[in-house]
């Protein structure tokens, strides 16, 4: 008995079946034509994605929210009561009353309904002009002067875009994304999913998308989308070639960008990608968003896994603060660029990176050795740094190296504080680090207590490659 065709699979061949090998759709279109529950499946897929377009467009005059919000206005503060009718709400405070909508209705459909069950309300030639006048405001569409995107929302396979007035610009079928808002900072995995900017200075923000590491949708994850205030695709590109070197660990198979940025530099606006692969490594580079050529790129040798724009030498102007894996030392790193110089390989050994390929223009590339526990409980040989906190008012820097990463049962992270010249000013341990630590110490698994000289020995054990 052959297997079922998953949904993802479906939606695939579907959405875009040129991402398949011509042997793997025949072998697709075979299948359904055979098979009555992918079949069935299919013209599910096909239906809903249907459904979408067909709605993704609608008008949005019956907004309850909207609705909410007039009549909250007219509420005193003495409160009120609701007594159901039908489908209909009577809401009454203090001698007034409003009919609210138990349901979606046109504006038209709502207004006829209020005159048919109260008559004398609207019988006055001033309640008729106000009620004109109201159903005329209500239908206006969005001021032209008022496109710029502000807010971009992607929530259930749905991208909406609103302008600085809360107006809903555009909307768009985007499947196979992660829900993602670009008021909100980047998710707990580090991955940014929307980005808006200004990035021509024009005054009008743009809107970049990639796709995410499930390959699903019409987005790919190699690849960032530009759409203009409209909606439409201004440009697409992607993340260039692969430098392939001398080691046995590297596996490259297709970029996955994880993050994307802008910076403005001492010379102009720039755009900064991060990719990386399955296997090492990863890179950062610098994309013309007019050409799609990328003008400058800086390969690690592990991944890169937090990234953060900081003033650091306060020229004001913002760094480029890199974080992640560094996979020739089996260390966790940090490591900060000039926008206006992002390129080379990062220190690696001869295995990874040949020597004279070992030059690149960092202003710093710091090395976090991992500690006793990690290499009590982990099952990898390195730790990461995965988040930065910055403290403008302190002036200070904090590294967060996490010992196990991806291991939720041992949870433990070490936090470096710098000042601005990257002077180590403390070691803290994280509260879960010290209590798992704890318990292997009670079980004879770590020798060493955790005290002011285990501290101190992480702060020295901060090796400074440049």
């Amino acid at each position: 008995m052959s297997l079922h065709i998953s949904d993802s699979k479906l939606e695939l061949y579907f959405l875009d079946s040129s991402q398949l090998e011509l042997e793997e759709r025949e072998k697709i279109e075979k299948h359904i034509s055979s098979c009555p529950m992918c079949s069935e499946n299919f013209e599910k897929v096909k239906d809903y994605y249907s459904f979408i377009q067909k709605n993704i467009n609608e008008d949005e005059v019956g907004d309850s929210q909207t609705a909410k919000k007039i009549l909250d206005q007219n509420n005193p503060v003495g409160g009120s009561k609701l007594l159901s009718e039908n489908k209909l709400t009577v809401k009454v405070y203090n001698g007034n009353y409003e009919i609210v909508s138990a349901r979606e209705e046109p504006l038209v459909k709502k207004v006829e309904d209020l005159i048919r069950i109260y008559p004398l309300r609207f019988a006055g030639a001033f309640g008729f002009a106000g009620l004109l006048i109201a159903v005329f405001f209500m239908m206006l569409k969005p001021d032209k002067k008022y496109i710029n995107p502000t807010l971009a929302v992607i929530k259930e396979n749905v991208l909406t875009v609103y302008n600085e007035m809360g107006d809903v610009l555009w909307k768009k079928a985007v499947p196979g994304i992660e829900n993602f808002r670009t008021d909100l900072p980047k998710n707990q995995s580090n991955v940014r999913g929307l980005l808006l900017d200004d990035l021509n200075n024009d005054g009008i923000n743009e809107l970049l998308i990639t796709g995410n590491y499930s390959y699903r949708g019409i987005f790919a994850s190699d690849t960032i989308y530009c759409f203009d205030p409209s909606g439409n695709i201004k440009w697409k590109y992607g993340c260039g070639s692969f430098s392939a070197l001398n080691t046995p660990n590297w596996k490259h198979s297709r970029w996955q960008i994880t993050d994307y940025f802008v910076v403005k530099s001492k010379k102009e606006k720039r755009l900064f990608v991060i990719a990386g692969t399955n296997f090492a490594p990863s890179k950062i580079f610098e994309l013309d968003f007019n050409s799609g050529k990328i003008k400058q790129e800086f390969y690690n040798s592990g991944g890169i896994t937090a990234a953060v724009l900081f003033d650091v030498d306060n020229d004001g102007y913002d760094e480029i603060i890199l974080g992640g894996i560094n996979n020739a030392f089996s260390s966790a790193f940090t490591a900060v660029f000039e926008p206006d110089s992002v390129n080379g390989f990062s220190p690696s050994t001869e295995l990874y990176v040949p020597d004279s390929l070992q030059k690149n223009s960092a202003v710093r590339y710091i090395l976090f050795r991992a500690t006793n526990y990690m290499k009590a409980v982990s099952l990898t040989d390195y730790n990461m740094v995965n988040q930065f906190l910055i403290s403008k008012e302190e002036k200070t820097i904090t590294v967060y190296a996490e010992e196990v990463p991806g291991d939720t049962e041992y949870n433990g992270s070490v936090l470096y504080n710098f000042d601005l010249d990257w002077n180590v000013r403390g070691v803290v341990l994280s509260d879960d680090f010290v209590a798992n630590y704890n318990r292997l110490l009670a079980k004879g698994k770590v020798k060493e207590p955790l005290d002011s000289n285990y501290t101190k020995k992480l702060a020295e054990g901060v090796t400074f490659l440049k």
